[in-house]
């Protein structure tokens, strides 16, 4: 899960719903309905009134309205064209890319090179701007020519195109930018468009009928934001829903036997991690975090809470990864190693008494800090359980005020290279660092990667600090997880992307219609 840290819009959520009402709602009948509307079921609510630089630029790409200037086709392993055709390197620290012609934001004005740049600006003076996009990375984005965006950074960067497919660099028409925050309504590039919204339950939108590319096929859609994952399952069961996200994998069986549905399963790089706090006790101790690591049973833990969905951790990243070591192997339980490493960092059985965070976003979280509970008191380590939505934890993780933290982290979301994840979790005033881990022999071999030409090069170096996270337990990384989802027969063209950026898509199809 990636931050979104500016809280301080929620307050604005009423005044955003009695915006959005007056913009309009279906105009042609109900989702789902013969006319060929769908709905969704979607997994993250929007938390932070649409701000670009947090996770609610997720939501608005996966419902088809953001766009930004690359994509990264995950099968083939590259970037591809989006809002920009091209890009090249004008020098070791500036990127040019050349904008598609005739593309127009859905409120009919031009998209510009001044536009997109005023856009991604934007991002670099948030708050706590996105960690695709920051002012430690990006030193300026200027408009060429009418057509073309200029983006400098401070040291030379071979990744940063990589960067401009990140969801949070998405681009929004100028008038999207209010005194009271982001409006997205009319003002993407998307094939869909929003038309209205009940605020933290659903979005509806309507197609763009002056899109650049192929028409939507699908009229409107209602995206439903969902935490519950069984309430997304049985949504879709009784029809409510034609596609479902995040399928918990209690569910799979049900559905699978199901004649009216199709289950997709695929790989995706994410690995759910026990995160400990580095750096305040009992964590601080490396001798604690191993005695937890050996604590766990990761091959029961993949077989019965993920009902073999998932594979036990070797480290951050899957083994099959250009980027992981070789060889790797998943750490195997071993309660009396556990008990010895225990003593060795100076606890007693029975002396601690810890917390262990976990959000009800991903179904399996509960069963799996029940087990993990389970496996620390084998051991002496007693665990206190707190199950929350994801947006009640985050700040209490992002402060250091927490024991332990169950975490499924997607490492090319951010950026579609492993070094977005890598900073931001693992570098000393990285923005997601909340294993509060600082090592200025990682931030060094960090940086030395980003102006690296070659993947090979870059792949040994994450290899190498992937190997030192695993052998130090600064995580303990506990499955490399698939994700699941479910769509009824009816709907033609869906694909659940690993990298959680595409969900509603121009190709979507919808029978009877």
């Amino acid at each position: 899960m990636r931050s979104s840290r500016l809280v301080r819009y929620a307050a604005l959520t009423a005044a955003t719903a009695l915006a959005l009402a007056g913009c309009g709602t279906f105009e042609n009948g109900s989702p789902g309905g013969a006319d060929g509307g769908l709905v969704i079921n979607l997994q993250f609510t929007p938390k932070s009134h649409y701000a670009l630089e947090t996770d609610d630029a997720l939501v608005l790409s996966q419902v088809g309205c953001l766009e930004t200037l690359l994509t990264y086709d995950a099968g083939a392993s590259e970037l591809k064209p989006m809002l920009a055709t091209s890009w090249q390197q004008s020098s070791p620290t500036s990127w040019d890319f050349k904008l598609r012609e005739n593309v127009k934001f859905q409120d009919g004005t031009d998209l510009t090179a001044a536009a997109v740049a005023d856009s991604l600006r934007r991002l670099l003076k948030a708050e706590a701007p996105p960690r695709a996009f920051t002012p430690k990375v990006i030193a300026g984005v200027d408009a060429l020519d009418p057509s073309t965006v200029r983006i400098t950074t401070g040291k030379p960067s071979a990744l940063l195109p990589f960067r401009l497919a990140s969801a949070n660099t998405g681009i929004l028409a100028p008038a999207a930018y209010t005194d009271s925050g982001i409006d997205p309504v009319r003002h993407c590039t998307g094939p869909y468009t929003p038309v209205s919204e009940a605020p933290s339950q659903s979005m509806t939108l309507e197609r763009n009928a002056n899109y650049w590319g192929p028409p939507a096929a699908v009229s409107h859609v209602e995206a439903r934001f969902t935490p519950e994952g069984t309430t997304r399952a049985t949504q879709l069961q009784t029809g409510e829903s034609q596609i479902a996200l995040g399928i918990p994998a209690t569910k799979l069986a049900e559905l699978r036997s199901n004649s009216e549905l199709a289950v997709t399963e695929a790989f995706t790089p994410r690995t759910t991690g026990l995160y400990f706090n580095n750096s305040r006790a009992p964590f601080d101790k490396p001798e604690l975090r191993k005695a937890v690591q050996a604590a766990l049973d990761l091959g029961a833990i993949a077989t019965s809470v993920y009902d073999n969905g998932a594979k036990p951790a070797v480290g951050p990243f899957s083994p099959d990864e250009a980027w992981a070591p070789r060889g790797a192997k998943p750490p195997a339980q071993d309660v009396a190693k556990a008990k010895k490493l225990l003593a060795d960092a100076g606890y007693a059985p029975g002396q601690l008494k810890l917390t262990l965070l976990a959000y009800a976003e991903r179904p399996e979280f509960g069963d799996l800090a029940a087990v993990v509970q389970a496996n620390l008191a084998a051991i002496g380590i007693t665990v206190e359980v707190r199950m929350s939505d994801y947006s009640a934890i985050e700040p209490t993780l992002l402060d250091g005020n927490y024991d332990l933290a169950l975490l499924s982290r997607n490492h090319l979301t951010d950026i579609a290279d492993p070094i977005g994840y890598l900073t931001a979790d693992y570098s000393c005033n990285g923005g997601f660092n909340i294993s509060k881990f600082c090592d200025p022999a990682v931030d060094a071999a960090l940086d030395s990667a980003n102006a690296m030409a070659t993947p090979d090069e870059r792949n040994a170096v994450y290899a190498d600090i992937a190997r030192q996270l695993e052998d130090n337990a600064v995580t303990a990384f506990v499955v490399h997880e698939q994700t699941f989802a479910a769509h009824r027969n009816s709907v033609r063209g869906f694909v659940d992307d690993p990298m959680a950026r595409y969900a509603v898509t121009n190709s979507l199809t919808v029978a009877n219609q």
